[in-house]
């Protein structure tokens, strides 16, 4: 038996190392394990061919998702996208909340890591099919390697490579370590599925996210609790502009729990113990508002605003062709106008937010980002 070789090892990569082996972990964006040439060895980094995915040796496929679910679906749409190229079920797919990285993770059409604008679809449908397609087509080449056949006899689907000529069948968990040692494709040179070809996409499916809403499991903003935290209510001026004239802070303070009233004109905020005094001592509060200059406006007042600003040019986004030749040319031109009454875009959950202040910092965690707190650091 041979000696062991020695390894040279600095402070800092047998920290990495240590922490790695006791289990904590997340070894996609925390710390590069190639810098420790000892742990290197022995646990090789997971398949993750590009940002938005990972699929581990038991086959589970991890989408990195890159926005938040505000409602609307995105959770399984963008699922959808990743499972349809991939050739993965959506039952195969679990999801993962993407740290901040504008680089990795910007919405093309907000240029930043913004949930918004009904966007998600229109700025990830191309992204996120290619990042599938990339992940495809080095699963699909790691086994026609390791079977010694040609590519094109190898196909992807249900999360196996399958050799037609042979009856071979590796599933993608038996060739994640095989494919991480393949170069990475250029995302605009692989292969996408033709529309007509798509089996997932356009088809209605239950939403991911659907059964933990609906039996609790989902954890809210609100449902945040920290040691000693309290809890404020807070009363917003019904009009824009308006302003509270009038505030019973002693009324408001005489409420058993009620720690401190925060008056900034337009809002005014009662702070206790827990949302029962808060509550009461926002109602003893007897806020009275000034409506301000918005005061008359009603709906009317918006169309007629609306109108006027209409009959003045405004900021092109594309001019192509000659509108107006156009529209004396043509031989029947019909004019409608259509107005919606000003509606609300509210969030089911009640506005709220959870804030640790410290002398370092502050921890801050957001209705929009589920399960997970943020740091803001503020300059000294």
């Amino acid at each position: 038996m041979s000696e062991p070789s020695s390894i040279a090892l600095d402070r800092r990569s047998f920290i990495k190392a240590g922490a790695a082996l006791a289990g904590s972990l997340i070894i996609d964006f925390a710390i590069p394990l190639g810098e420790c040439p000892a742990f290197a060895q022995t646990a090789p980094a997971p398949f993750a061919p590009n940002a938005f995915i990972r699929i581990d040796r038991q086959g589970v496929v991890t989408l990195v998702m890159p926005m938040v679910e505000m409602g609307q679906g995105v959770y399984t749409a963008m699922a959808m996208l990743l499972a349809e190229e991939l050739e993965v079920g959506l039952d195969q797919v679990r999801l993962e909340h993407a740290p901040p990285d504008d680089a990795l993770y910007a919405n093309a059409i907000l240029q930043s890591q913004t949930t918004g604008l009904s966007s998600t679809i229109r700025a990830f449908w191309m992204p996120l099919r290619q990042a599938g397609a990339m992940a495809r087509t080095m699963l699909v080449a790691a086994a026609a390697k390791q079977w010694s056949v040609d590519v094109e006899g190898c196909r992807a689907r249900r999360g196996a490579v399958e050799h037609a000529a042979s009856s071979r069948r590796l599933v993608y968990g038996e060739l994640v370590d095989a494919a991480a040692m393949l170069p990475v494709p250029a995302r605009e040179g692989v292969a996408l599925k033709p529309l007509d070809a798509m089996s997932l996409i356009g088809t209605s499916v239950k939403r991911l996210e659907g059964p933990e809403k609906i039996d609790g499991r989902t954890e809210f903003g609100i449902d945040v609790r920290l040691p000693g935290m309290k809890i404020a209510a807070i009363a917003v001026s019904p009009v824009l502009g308006g302003r509270a004239t009038r505030v019973n802070e002693r009324a408001a303070l005489a409420v058993r729990g009620v720690r401190q009233i925060v008056n900034i004109d337009e809002a005014v905020s009662v702070v206790a113990d827990h949302m029962w005094a808060a509550r009461k001592g926002l109602k003893a509060a007897a806020i009275e508002w000034n409506d301000g200059p918005n005061a008359t406006v009603d709906m009317g007042t918006v169309v007629r605003q609306l109108e006027e600003a209409a009959r003045h040019p405004g900021a092109v986004a594309r001019n192509e062709g000659d509108v107006d030749k156009a529209l004396a040319g043509a031989a029947q031109r019909l004019d409608a106008v259509y107005q919606m009454p000003f509606l609300a875009h509210a969030a089911m959950e009640p506005m709220n937010c959870t804030v640790h202040y410290t002398k370092d910092g502050c921890d801050l965690w957001l209705g929009r980002r589920p399960r997970r707190g943020r740091r803001v650091w503020w300059p000294t």
